[in-house]
C-alpha cells in the first residue's frame, strides 16, 4: 500500500449535492490532510450517486464507494459497547440498534442548551461525556497552562462540563459513576518541548484536577496524538502521547485513561514505537476505549480495516489487560446518513470483540 504519510491528501467535494446526485469530475478536489479517500481512487467516485448530503469542502470517504448500505441492527459483543452522539440525534440512532450507553460528544454551545428540550422520560442506558477541547474565544482546554489565567480558565470550563454530566444523571439509569472523558491539555505551539519538563506539565494537571470537584462522576484522561489539528492551527501536544509518562501519571494519581486507539497509533507510527507494546503499557490503566483506526501521521478517525491497526490483535490484548473497558466506534463523521459510519465499525468490530 502506498505510504499514507507522503501522500497525505485526500478526495473532497468542493460543492453541496444531495443525496441520490450524480458526482462529476469537476466537484472532486484534493486537499489535505489524508483523513478521507485516497486521490487515486478519484475514477470511482465519478458518476455515482451519492449516497448521502454532501457539504462543499466534505472529505469522500471509503463509505460512499459502497454499494450496499449497512443496516443497523443488534450487536453482540464481549463488553459493553456505545455510541457517540449529540443531543440533537440520540433519540434517532439509539432507537436503531442496540447500545449499552451514549457518549455525548459535547461542543460548549451545548453546555448553554437546556436538557428539558431534549430529554424527558429515563433512559434504560447509562452515560458518558465528552468534554469539548475548545470554549469560547479560542480556549483550548490546557490544564498544564503555565499561566494561572488560563489554567484557571481550563478549571472552570472542565468543572462546567462535570456539573453538566451530573445534571444528565436523571435522564439516565447509571450502573457507576459516568466517565468524563478530556484532553488535559499539554500542548506547545512551537514544537514539542524537552521531555525533562514533561513532570512539571503532570504535575499542573494534578494540581488542576485537585481543584475540581468530580462528585458523582469519574473524570477520565484521553489519550493524545502528537499533533492534533486544532482551527486550522497545528499544535505540538506532550502528554499522553508516550505509553511510559501516560501509564505513569495514571499509576501515581489513579486517573484513569480513554485510550483512543487512533491517537495513539499515530504516535506509534510518529515516533516508531511499537503499537503492540503501548498496548501493554496503557491498557492495564485504561477505564474506556475509543475503537477507531488510523493511518499514517495524520490518518485520524478512520473506519475500522482501512488503516494501521490490527484489530484481531488489539481485541486479544485488551480481553486481557482491560476486559472490563466499555467502547465507542469513534469515527470521524460517522453520524453522518443516519449513523452509517458506526454501524459499519460495528459489523466490523464484532467478530473480534
Amino acid at each position: 500500500r502506498m505510504n499514507r504519510a507522503t501522500l497525505a491528501k485526500s478526495l473532497v467535494i468542493t460543492q453541496d449535492l444531495a443525496s441520490g446526485e450524480v458526482i462529476t469530475a469537476e466537484m472532486i478536489a484534493v486537499k489535505s490532510p489524508g483523513r478521507g479517500l485516497q486521490p487515486n481512487r478519484k475514477a470511482d467516485l465519478i458518476g455515482r450517486r451519492a449516497r448521502r448530503r454532501f457539504r462543499a469542502g466534505d472529505f469522500f470517504f471509503p463509505s460512499d464507494l459502497m454499494d450496499d448500505a449497512v443496516e443497523p441492527r443488534a450487536y453482540h459483543f464481549k463488553r459493553e459497547w456505545g455510541i457517540p452522539v449529540r443531543y440533537y440525534d440520540y433519540r434517532e440512532l439509539m432507537a436503531r440498534s442496540n447500545p449499552d450507553f451514549l457518549e455525548f460528544h459535547l461542543s460548549y454551545k451545548d453546555l448553554e442548551l437546556d436538557l428539558a428540550d431534549f430529554f424527558s422520560e429515563r433512559l434504560d442506558l447509562w452515560y458518558t461525556v465528552h468534554s469539548p477541547d475548545l470554549f469560547r474565544g479560542d480556549h483550548l482546554l490546557n490544564l498544564a497552562a503555565e499561566e494561572d489565567d488560563y489554567r484557571e480558565r481550563s478549571i472552570r470550563e472542565l468543572q462546567r462540563v462535570i456539573d453538566e454530566t451530573r445534571r444528565l444523571e436523571k435522564y439516565f439509569n447509571p450502573e457507576h459513576p459516568p466517565f468524563v472523558i478530556a484532553s488535559m491539555g499539554g500542548f506547545s505551539r512551537e514544537g514539542l518541548v524537552d521531555p525533562a519538563s514533561r513532570p512539571a506539565m503532570y504535575e499542573r494537571i494534578a494540581a488542576s484536577l485537585a481543584q475540581l470537584d468530580t462528585t458523582g462522576v469519574e473524570l477520565i484522561a484521553q489519550t493524545l496524538p502528537p499533533f492534533p489539528w486544532y482551527f486550522g492551527g497545528q499544535l505540538f501536544l506532550n502528554l499522553f502521547v508516550d505509553a511510559r509518562d501516560t501509564a505513569a501519571f495514571s499509576r501515581d494519581t489513579g486517573v484513569r485513561l480513554c485510550f483512543d486507539v487512533s491517537h495513539s497509533r499515530l504516535a506509534c507510527n510518529q515516533f516508531h514505537w511499537s503499537f503492540s507494546e503501548f498496548v501493554e503499557a496503557v491498557a492495564p490503566h485504561t477505564a474506556h476505549l475509543h475503537l477507531v483506526d488510523a493511518l499514517g501521521l495524520d490518518g485520524e478517525g478512520m473506519q475500522i480495516g482501512e488503516g494501521d491497526v490490527d484489530f484481531p490483535a488489539l481485541a486479544a490484548q485488551l480481553d486481557r489487560l482491560a476486559p472490563d473497558a466499555p467502547f465507542i466506534p469513534e469515527i470521524w463523521q460517522g453520524h453522518e446518513n443516519g449513523g452509517e459510519g458506526f454501524w459499519i465499525a460495528l459489523e466490523r468490530l464484532e467478530p473480534w470483540f
